[in-house]
């Protein structure tokens, strides 16, 4: 019984911390799309999204190269998809 106990009381501990390294950041409204055009604060072209990862980063095409922008960098204005990073910025990341 006791052991019982103790099990439940570390599942009751240990659920919050599991929930957070599983969940991708709330920092954006919505999640990004395939394909969808990501931009810099200017409103400049950067590439395109080639897939969202499940940390909330996304991998893009940018001149040609397949770059990983993390998620704090991204947000969603009116509507669209930008990056705080300038294009330059995010071929370095590959």
């Amino acid at each position: 019984m006791r052991l019982a106990l103790s099990f439940a009381a570390a599942l009751l501990v240990a659920a919050p911390v599991l929930a957070n390294e599983t969940a991708a950041p709330a920092a954006l409204e919505r999640a990004p799309r395939q394909g969808e055009v990501l931009r810099d604060t200017g409103g400049r072209l950067i590439g395109k999204v080639y897939q969202a990862q499940p940390s909330g980063a996304v991998l893009a095409i940018v001149n040609g190269a397949t770059v990983r922008i993390p998620a704090n960098t991204l947000s969603i204005v009116d509507g669209k998809l930008v990056t705080t990073l300038t294009k330059s910025e995010a071929l370095k990341l590959k």
